[in-house]
């Protein structure tokens, strides 16, 4: 893959990122399930961190493309 293809995947893994977090933000009974309209505050809770945190890592992937730090070829 090419420096300049290798930087676009990053920043549509950002753009992905940024969508879903502003998705969230705006909708937040997303991450509650239709069965689960009276559940504990701690099972929503636990899903948003888990959906938080993969968030992160793929932010962090996307600024590692845009680096440019690593260098593979397919």
């Amino acid at each position: 893959m090419s420096k300049e293809s290798v930087s676009a995947l990053g920043y549509i893994l950002i753009s992905i990122v940024l969508i879903i977090s502003i998705y969230l933000l705006i909708e937040p009974n997303s991450l509650v399930p239709e069965a689960y309209k009276l559940a504990v505050d701690g099972y929503v809770i636990a899903r948003t961190l888990v959906i938080l945190f993969i968030l992160y890592l793929v932010s962090k992937l996307g600024f590692l493309f845009i680096n440019k730090k690593i260098n593979f070829k397919l």
